[in-house]
């Protein structure tokens, strides 16, 4: 570390030991915080070219307008809802997108830099990564500006890209705006924990590290979106020495995100869906979305959703999504073991966010969900998801043909197939490891579980038999949510004294090297819920069984900028509320 790199960081040690820590601080001004809701409506000058933005106030007639409730210390989740394209001048569906995103821009813009903050440590831990990864994202997003210029007119697909994008040039534009406004001069410094010298210090040595200068520059906005796929992008552009697990063409990703079950009763009496969210405790930063879009192209399948999700993010990442098209997409992410499989990657593709987000809004069925998203794999954000048909399901009767579909992505390919008959059995469970034979052989589980043990077994991993043996005990929300949010790691046998072996992990609470990361949040639906797009969601890690609710005090060298000290929330009903004018 240089002397002036040095002298900055003594400098920001002293500063922050005189507030004795952040925490505290956080913890002096919260009853500043803790409560700010903010209404807001944007019109499109059309002669001007330009947006007016009215602010404290919700006007039907705007070209967008909506609310967002800034609850996150008070209840775990800040709530965002925005109609757009319902005002009294007709708009064109790039000029809808716009503006909805112009508007979260402007009213999330302080959670974005927050969250930017947060989340840019955890993905940049090797700087030499940033230069390659800038320019897979600028290359990428070319890419597919020059498409939709090329494809608009002739595909579906590649029309509602240029919404997706102009919806993406909305955000950034609404957060520059609320910058300038607000005379914000924002400089994020990112603490970035070396390696080496975290061990040899106890993790009480940091460095200081830049990312890009400008405010929210494009890159920020790339980054935000595509964390998901930087989950796969960032090991796979970083020089192999760096990143492989130093066995052959195997390396070893990050820890699994999410655990899922779809429920049905024994009589098809109602249908219960759960989804755990695991990654580092930093991402934290939770808004609940509710998006009501005014669509005009025929074939758009719908332009409502409410999702669970980030500042910042034009998806859910999770993923949990309720679709106005009678849909239901959730998802966990599928470890790629097989390195070489990367050598694929070209920024020639639509990242797994924008394929999602392509799927959720052309699809009407789980088998056109999996066409659409099939298209142009980045084989990032390797996943499963499901889509559930909620109009192949009727209650008490019988569960159709078509009522799951099951998707698999991996670099070069992606699998899909029709799951209903186990939908029908009783449960779907999901887990991180492969269900398809050829993704599980290809991606490498196949030749990890010779290695390592069943923890990469699809049909014996710790959650795999915890699902196994206690599904069947789920038989309403309060029940589902418990079966989410289950951690008796000290006593299941399954668990084997192992925090993260069971279905909501807690890793900060392994005895070696805890971590501050695991499964930290929990969102549940039933089917008359699904179909009016209500939820149940808590943010934190697990306290049941008497595990201690999770604070940020024996971690506060993880940058955790405006996230709660402590976690113990309750589950928040989730709801639009707004409807149409």
């Amino acid at each position: 570390m240089d002397k002036r790199r040095m002298a900055l960081c003594i400098l920001l040690s002293t500063l922050a030991a005189s507030v004795k820590s952040t925490d505290e601080f956080r913890r002096a001004n919260v009853k500043l915080q803790t409560y700010q809701l903010q209404e807001a409506t944007v019109h499109w000058d059309a002669a001007q070219k330009s947006v007016i933005l009215k602010e404290g106030l919700m006007e039907t007639e705007g070209g967008a307008y909506g609310y967002f409730n800034d609850t996150l210390l008070l209840s775990g989740w800040g709530v965002l809802e925005i109609n757009a394209g319902y005002g009294e001048v007709t708009q064109e569906d790039e000029t809808t997108f716009f503006l909805a995103g112009y508007l979260e821009g402007y009213l999330t813009a302080g959670q974005m830099f927050s969250h930017y903050s947060n989340m840019y440590p955890q993905l940049i831990k090797d700087e030499k990564v940033l230069e390659p990864l800038k320019n897979f994202l600028s290359k990428q997003d070319q890419w597919a500006r020059e498409q939709v210029k090329l494809r608009r007119n002739s595909d579906p697909l590649w029309r509602y890209m240029g919404l997706i994008l102009a919806q993406l040039d909305g955000l950034h534009a609404g957060a520059a705006l609320w910058a300038k406004s607000k005379h914000r001069e924002v400089c994020m410094c990112v603490f970035v924990v070396v390696r080496e010298l975290s061990q040899s210090f106890h993790g009480s040595l940091a460095t200081c590290s830049f990312p890009p200068a400008q405010p929210l520059s494009a890159f920020t906005v790339q980054f935000l979106n595509g964390v998901g796929d930087l989950l796969d992008l960032v090991p796979a552009l970083t020089p192999r020495s760096n990143s492989s697990a130093g066995s052959g063409a195997f390396r070893m990703p990050g820890m699994g995100h999410c655990t899922a079950l779809i429920k049905v009763l024994p009589g098809f009496e109602n249908l219960l869906v759960g989804h755990s969210s695991w990654y580092t405790y930093a991402a934290t930063m939770r808004i609940y979305k509710h998006w009501d879009f005014k669509v005009s192209d025929t074939h758009v399948a719908t332009g409502k959703m409410s999702f669970s999700s980030y500042p910042g993010f034009l998806m859910s990442l999770d993923d949990f999504y309720l679709l106005g098209s009678g849909l239901l997409m959730t998802q966990t992410s599928i470890g790629v073991f097989n390195a070489s499989l990367f050598s694929q990657l070209s920024p020639h593709s639509l990242l797994a966010w924008q394929r999602v987000r392509l799927a959720n809004g052309l699809a009407h069925t789980g088998e056109e969900w999996a066409q659409v998203f099939s298209r142009y794999n980045s084989g990032t954000y390797n996943s499963q998801y499901m889509v559930v048909d909620l109009s192949r399901i009727s209650l008490s009767k019988s569960i159709r043909d078509g009522a799951l579909t099951v998707v698999e992505q991996i670099p070069g390919k992606v699998m899909h197939s029709d799951q209903t008959r186990a939908l029908r059995r009783g449960y779907w469970p999901s887990y991180n490891i492969p269900f398809h034979a050829e993704i599980y052989n290809l991606s490498g589980y196949s030749v990890m579980w010779k290695r390592y043990g069943e923890d990469f077994s699809y049909d014996l991993c710790p959650r795999a038999k915890i699902l196994r043996r206690d599904q069947a005990k789920v038989s309403d929300l309060i029940s589902l949510k418990r079966m989410m949010r289950y951690n008796n790691y000290k006593k299941d046998p399954y668990s084997k004294g192992h925090p993260c072996k069971t279905i909501c992990c807690r890793n900060d609470l392994r005895p070696r090297r805890p971590r501050p990361g695991g499964c930290y949040d929990t969102k549940v639906t039933d089917y008359q819920m699904a179909l009016q797009l209500v939820a149940e969601a808590i943010n934190g890690p697990t306290t049941q069984g008497g595990l201690r609710p999770f604070s940020w005090q024996s971690f506060n060298f993880t940058i955790h900028q405006g996230l709660p000290h402590t976690y113990s929330f309750p589950f928040i009903t989730m709801r639009p509320v707004l409807g149409k004018p």
